[in-house]
């Protein structure tokens, strides 16, 4: 799959002409997203949109947490990540019960359902990554990866 970067997000130029870089990364991100959406969408997993995925599944890999801890590590609101915990509880990609150590508390877990979308979710990631580097080369993409990486002063994993 092949998505055209956005229209949506207006190219602006500097001054000397060239598009600017924020520009450029904000009409990636919205391409890389909306080509994630559309394999997500083909997929088997319904009812799962990305900002599901990135703000409360991602947050459950390593175990049950507080819906309170999720909330602090994504950074929207409480009240967006409550509604998302209610639509992936209705869904059957989480469980939800109290904290046996404070009652007003809730704990949020994967279920099996939630588990395998995880499991589709970095695969399709992969699929947009790997589409984009054939699109530009490996080199390419791995020196985009390095430069990004270095320029936010984030430590890669080898």
């Amino acid at each position: 799959m092949t998505t055209p970067l956005s229209a949506d997000v207006a190219v602006c130029a500097g001054a000397d002409g060239r598009p600017l870089l924020v520009s450029l990364l904000a009409r990636a991100q919205a391409s890389f997203v909306a080509d994630f959406e559309e394999r997500l969408r083909a997929s088997e997993i319904e009812g799962l949109s990305l900002a599901h995925s990135s703000n409360v599944l991602r947050h459950l890999a390593d175990g049950p947490r507080r819906a309170r801890d999720i909330v602090e590590r994504c950074g929207v609101t409480k009240q967006a990540v409550s509604q998302q915990i209610a639509h992936l509880e209705r869904n059957g990609y989480v469980s939800v019960c109290r904290d046996d150590e404070d009652q007003r508390a809730r704990i949020v877990a994967l279920t099996t359902k939630g588990e395998c979308a995880q499991v589709v979710v970095h695969r399709l990631f992969a699929e947009v990554e790997q589409e984009w580097a054939g699109r530009i080369g490996q080199d390419a993409s791995d020196a985009l990866r390095q430069a990004l990486t270095d320029l936010l002063g984030e430590s890669t994993a080898s």
